[in-house]
């Protein structure tokens, strides 16, 4: 069997025999550019609507979790139950009384 090193200084010798043609081939660049596949651009507002879709689940489960614990944890009537109610409508509000000031 022949050595490797012998073989490459066999194929450097052969290509060195062969003359320089500075022409290129018919078509080539038409070959080289059929041989590109075309890169398809992202569409980042798919991407977004899949991902908040998958995320919809898990949050649909944390509100009926929450909802079904809020139920089961607490009665009507209780005396605390109107103030929450209080500030729960103080916290929603205040954003928009401080825009109203602004006007």
């Amino acid at each position: 069997m022949k050595q490797p090193q012998d073989m490459y200084e066999r194929l450097f010798r052969a290509a060195r025999r062969i003359r320089e043609d500075d022409t290129v081939p018919y078509a080539f660049e038409k070959r080289i550019m059929a041989h590109i596949t075309p890169v398809e651009s992202v569409d980042s507002g798919s991407f977004w609507a899949l991902g908040l879709w998958k995320a919809s689940v898990p949050c649909l489960a944390l509100m009926l979790c929450t909802t079904l614990w809020a139920s089961m944890n607490g009665s009507a009537g209780q005396p605390g139950e109107e103030a929450l109610v209080n500030e729960l409508q103080l916290t929603m509000i205040q954003p928009l009384q401080s825009l109203e000031e602004t006007w």
